[in-house]
């Protein structure tokens, strides 16, 4: 590079430098974009929701589409919505049957087959065949009482016998037949020996067929074919297709004193009977019970259904649309916003949400009042 093009370019990077002190801290922006900035500052500050002097929030036009508010007429007539409740699906305990084994012995399937649970049974059906497992001991022991009782057959077939010759005896002489209670007593005295004589034969040779004592449906078995058991094990259990009830949990206080109605969600043609209600075992609220009383053919025991749950309305009570009532700032108060006229909204606290704080006095509602059902809770975030 020659000498005086070295000085001509040390000229030039000077003379850029002077012009970049002479504008340091300014901003330079085109006159447009500064009218645009101000326009929407102003925009966004006339959309701010302001509260007025009385306490009723303004809300313009445009920000209550964006918040998606909705609203619906309020009226005292208005049916109360039901609580919709999950439940299960139990038997009524009068309903619950079981069958047990009457001793000790080895199990057998009956000739369909070990039944299964869910199958359903008729009354009398042969659900498992018992072979008695006796001792030494219970063999003589039975075998000395088939004794015994053979020789007590002996007597009673002489007396029948003898009573019997003397009714044929009268007769021949000319008396007329009459009923003889001596010869009908010893005459049932003798057949309830040769029952039980029977009965003692067969517990040595042969099986005890284990029946179900009614209609219905087998819910459990606790045994199997070839299994060992004892007296008194339960071995089948079976529930009544009629006899089911649903048992829900709620944290609704003093709900089942005030139940109107109560159905299923997916069929309301289960007719519900209220059964009663008793706290948790736990301590988180309630047991509410409801028997089926007819419609209950397509619910199983352990299957969870939802129910919906018509509470009686108290006297001073009112009826909300769902989603009316939202928490505030407070997370246990709650706040139900009426919409007064196109941009005033109007807050009405409440000590909670809960059904027993919604009260007429506590909001002093009006027929016709819009209340804010949808975006509610958007409206409680502004202070």
């Amino acid at each position: 590079m020659t000498r005086s093009t070295f000085a001509l370019a040390l000229a030039a990077a000077l003379a850029l430098f002077a012009g970049a002190e002479a504008h340091d801290g300014e901003v330079h922006r085109d006159p447009a974009d500064d009218a645009a900035a101000h326009g929407a500052a102003a925009a966004i500050r006339t959309e701010r929701p302001q509260f007025d002097a009385d306490g009723s929030l303004r809300v313009p036009k445009a920000l209550q589409r964006r918040l998606g508010l909705r609203t619906q007429p309020w009226s005292s007539h208005t049916p109360r919505a039901p609580l919709k409740l999950i439940a299960e699906v139990q038997a009524q305990p009068n309903t619950a049957l079981t069958v047990v084994a009457p001793e000790n012995g080895t199990l057998e399937a009956p000739a369909g087959g070990w039944p299964l649970p869910g199958s359903e049974v008729r009354a009398g059906t042969v659900l498992a065949w018992l072979r008695p497992a006796l001792s030494q001991r219970e063999i003589a022991q039975r075998r000395a009482q088939i004794a015994e009782l053979d020789q007590k057959l002996v007597v009673g077939n002489v007396n029948v016998e003898r009573l019997e010759y003397q009714n044929a005896v009268n007769v021949e002489a000319g008396g007329v037949a009459q009923g003889n209670i001596y010869f009908d007593r010893e005459k049932a005295d003798r057949n309830l020996l040769q029952t039980q004589r029977d009965l003692l034969q067969k517990s040595l040779t042969e099986r005890v067929p284990l029946r179900a004592a009614t209609a219905g449906r087998l819910i459990a078995t606790s045994a199997r074919n070839g299994a060992l058991t004892s007296a008194g094990t339960v071995l089948f259990r079976l529930v009544d297709a009629d006899g089911l009830r649903l048992v829900a949990h709620h944290d609704h206080p003093g709900l089942g004193s005030r139940v109107a109605a109560a159905s299923l969600v997916r069929d309301a043609g289960t007719a519900l009977r209220l059964a009663g209600e008793e706290p948790s075992a736990d301590g988180s609220g309630w047991q509410i019970r409801f028997d089926v009383t007819a419609g209950a053919d397509a619910l199983q025991p352990g299957q969870r259904v939802e129910i919906a749950v018509t509470p009686q309305r108290l006297p001073q009570q009112l009826t909300l649309p769902a989603g009316a009532c939202v928490h505030g700032t407070d997370a246990t108060a709650g706040v139900v916003w009426i919409h007064r006229d196109a941009e005033h909204f109007e807050p009405r606290r409440v000590a909670s949400c809960d059904e027993s704080a919604l009260t007429r006095d506590a909001l002093a509602l009006a027929e016709g009042d819009r209340i804010v059902t949808e975006g509610a809770a958007l409206l409680a975030l502004y202070r």
